[in-house]
């Protein structure tokens, strides 16, 4: 994956603090593809932690067998714009297979 194209996203969560259930970004393009993210404000995978997905958009409506590549890396920021996590880059795999 030597040639890409970054792309950002920011997904504002207004009042986080009194979601409860999970949380949908409208879908973005990045890489020519369809995404959104799927956030878990409250306890999903692991007791007292944000839960984050990535997701190819609509793949129902891709041919069988397609694959993306795609290198994700996000920040979470506080209401006051301070940062409380960044993830490194990771590349991901993403198929008809495993959407998610």
């Amino acid at each position: 994956m030597e040639n890409y194209q970054q792309t950002s996203f920011t997904l504002e969560i207004d009042k986080f603090s009194e979601k409860e259930a999970a949380i949908f970004s409208p879908i973005f393009v990045s890489g020519g593809c369809e995404w959104l993210i799927q956030v878990y404000p409250k306890e999903c995978l692991i007791k007292n932690h944000l839960s984050v997905f990535f997701h190819v958009a609509k793949p129902e409506s891709l041919q069988p067998g397609w694959k993306r590549r795609a290198i994700i890396s996000y920040i979470i920021l506080n209401h006051s714009g301070e940062e409380l996590k960044r993830t490194p880059e990771a590349c991901y795999l993403f198929c008809h297979e495993f959407p998610s």
